[in-house]
């Protein structure tokens, strides 16, 4: 990792504390702010995808599975629009989905690192505190508190782990 990633961590892991701490003072217009950035990030997220497929992709093997990827990120970016007059809801189910999925997908590394001999448990506990919060936010849907401290914990877990990667020193290997 270069100086200038470095950087950006450690001033983008800044800028999410500042935004998780700010979302809870503020929980009403926080869900409002979030509904907006997370549906324009879908929406650049899927025409950048659709941009690399028109210019390159459609030329490549499996090419046509980044064709799919744009059209649903800008299915759900369209969807995530349209569900800005009732952002709790949106940015509810985006958690449920979200942690859902990486749950899942934790469960399956934990056990694939088991099969190859190293060390399973972290994917694992990974697994039922993304699967835990998943629960808790369909538990606690009509509740607003919670789902934005839900989404301030991600916020925060997120800039934690930029945080470490920053002074992480970046390892070398020579070869021979």
């Amino acid at each position: 990792m270069t100086k200038l990633h470095r950087i950006a961590n450690l001033i983008l892991s800044i800028l999410l504390i500042a935004g998780g701490i700010y979302m809870l003072m503020d929980p009403e217009c926080a869900l409002l702010i979030v509904a907006i950035i997370m549906s324009a990030a879908l929406l650049l997220y899927g025409l950048g995808k659709l941009l690399y497929y028109i210019r390159m992709a459609r030329h490549m093997v499996g090419g046509l599975t980044v064709l799919f990827i744009a059209i649903i990120a800008l299915d759900v970016a369209v969807f995530a629009i349209s569900a800005i007059d009732d952002p709790k809801f949106a940015l509810a189910l985006y958690l449920i989905c979200y942690y859902a999925v990486t749950g899942v997908l934790s469960i399956a590394r934990g056990i694939e690192s088991r099969l190859f001999g190293s060390s399973w448990i972290p994917g694992i506990v990974q697994a039922l505190i993304c699967l835990s919060l998943a629960s808790l936010c369909v538990t606690f849907i009509n509740s607003n508190e919670t789902i934005i401290w839900v989404f301030c914990i991600s916020l925060f877990f997120s800039a934690g782990v930029r945080l470490i990667s920053a002074f992480k020193p970046t390892e070398i290997i020579y070869i021979q």
